[in-house]
């Protein structure tokens, strides 16, 4: 899935309120209202190894109440298996023996919820956001719903169906052909070698895998892989209080799939795509990169890199895009320095009819070049970091953005202040971490190349000439 959070930061940092024991009464923390300087966050973990984080905030009286599931397509191990973390984000919608799936709708609309669900790599999030008179009313239909999905087998199979067609569209778009190709390209071994939605053959095939979903659920949905995020208009006392009623009967562990690690690249890669119908020429190029939650700074290091070489001020971008119009458009995404595992640091180009995929290729490494040699100046990257937690800062002025962020670097890390974390390390990026990082990592023998072009005209068919007979 392309990455769809918030770029991250809050001048707000987080400051932790202690953590009350989880057999004691929990007090209100004194410090439980928001100022400009912070967001106090309490982090407790119940007796089933279910994490609960409460982080108040001015909103107005507005709750998001998320759950993250530590479980996305990496987890998919098996062959045959790949796109069910995204599936179970569609059969969570459908109900319980409790609830079922037209009385779940009902309700939260009846209760002002906006409730959706993402589907990452590394993880899946659920989204509900809520009025706060709601929560009484929201917090045992989440709990029930995690604990006893019941998914009929013909819903089952329409929503496979559903899931199939979702799959058809997208891949009308060639964006994830490219998204497909270069997986496929860059990991031989590594569950990141499949998109979140699946491979083609594996998603027809879910019809007919109705125990697997029900195994699928039993490994991951489990209270010790769980974590919930409540930001808003929230109380500590009281949102322990409904969790502990409600989520305390939930005893299942979470299942260890065995995830078999990357093997070392040692030389550049490509594929050439093309297209089935009139498309702009475009290429994806993908650099092998640590994982973020075994070297954070050097995730960090790479995020402001990426910033400063493709940002729209960057000279590459300038030169490309602006001046020499070869280019139509140019990015690279910060948070693609972020996975749990080593991953790719990805930088995507539209081209010009007449510009040649060599040519961009040579001009990206070029640059990349001059940063691992010391090139860059030092008030670019001073402005390249400034605008990375400028930007982060101001995306996250919402419970809703607030919690997918905190969310999705608890589980890219596997703690849950990896947000404060991940900004401290931003901080600390110096020239030198860039120019480090980028003769570590981003370097010919680590890059994978995926391009992609329209058809080629069939030749024009010229007719013979007709010969003049005898007058």
């Amino acid at each position: 899935m392309l990455s769809r959070l918030p770029v991250l930061a809050l001048p707000l940092l987080l400051a932790d309120v202690p953590t009350a024991s989880t057999a004691a009464p929990v007090p209100t923390p004194a410090a439980a209202v928001a100022t400009s300087a912070s967001l106090p966050m309490a982090v407790d973990t119940l007796e089933n190894g279910l994490t609960v984080v409460t982080v108040p905030m001015p909103s107005s009286g507005v709750v998001a109440f998320f759950t993250l599931v530590r479980a996305g397509a990496r987890d998919e191990v098996e062959a045959g298996r790949s796109g069910y973390a995204h599936l179970f984000e569609h059969l969570m919608f459908r109900g319980t023996q409790k609830t079922p799936a037209a009385e779940y709708e009902r309700r939260m609309q009846a209760m002002g919820a906006d409730s959706n669900a993402f589907t990452t790599d590394d993880f899946t999030l659920y989204i509900p956001v809520i009025p706060k008179e709601s929560l009484a009313d929201l917090v045992p239909i989440e709990a029930d719903r995690f604990q006893h999905l019941d998914v009929s087998p013909n819903a089952f199979k329409d929503e496979t169906g559903a899931v199939n067609g979702e799959f058809n569209k997208d891949f009308s778009n060639p964006w994830w052909l490219m998204d497909e190709a270069i997986r496929d390209l860059a990991f031989k071994k590594h569950t990141y070698g499949h998109t979140t939605i699946g491979y083609k053959r594996d998603v027809e095939a879910m019809p007919q895998n109705y125990a697997y979903s029900k195994l699928f659920f039993s490994r991951f949905y489990t209270p010790d892989d769980c974590t919930i995020w409540a930001v808003g208009d929230v109380e500590r006392g009281r949102i322990l209080e409904l969790v502990r009623a409600n989520y305390m009967d939930w005893k299942t562990k979470r299942a260890q799939p065995k995830i078999e690690p990357e093997p070392e690249q040692t030389e550049a890669r490509q594929k050439a795509l093309v297209w089935k119908g009139p498309t702009t020429p475009r290429m994806t190029l993908g650099y092998k990169i640590p994982a973020a939650s075994a070297n954070l700074h050097d995730a960090a290091a790479l995020a402001v890199t990426s910033t400063l070489v493709f940002g729209e001020p960057g000279e590459l971008y300038q030169k490309l895009v602006v001046r020499d119009q070869k280019v139509i458009d140019l990015s690279a995404d910060p948070d693609e320095a972020l996975h749990k595992d080593p991953g790719l640091l990805r930088i995507d180009a539209k081209l010009k009819a007449q510009t040649s995929f060599d040519e961009i290729t040579a001009a990206v490494q070029a640059a990349l070049d001059g940063v691992a040699r010391g090139d860059a100046k030092v008030a670019d990257i001073e402005a390249a970091r400034t605008h990375l937690i400028s930007a982060l800062t101001l995306s996250m002025q919402t419970p809703s953005s607030v919690a997918e962020r905190l969310a999705y670097l608890a589980a890219v890390t596997g703690d849950v202040h990896g947000f404060e974390r991940y900004m401290a390390e931003l901080h600390k990026v110096t020239p030198e971490d860039i120019a480090r990082v980028a003769k570590a990592y981003l370097l010919p023998a680590r890059r994978n190349v995926v391009t992609l072009s329209p058809p080629k005209e069939p030749a024009a068919v010229t007719a013979a000439p007709k010969k003049e007979g005898k007058k």
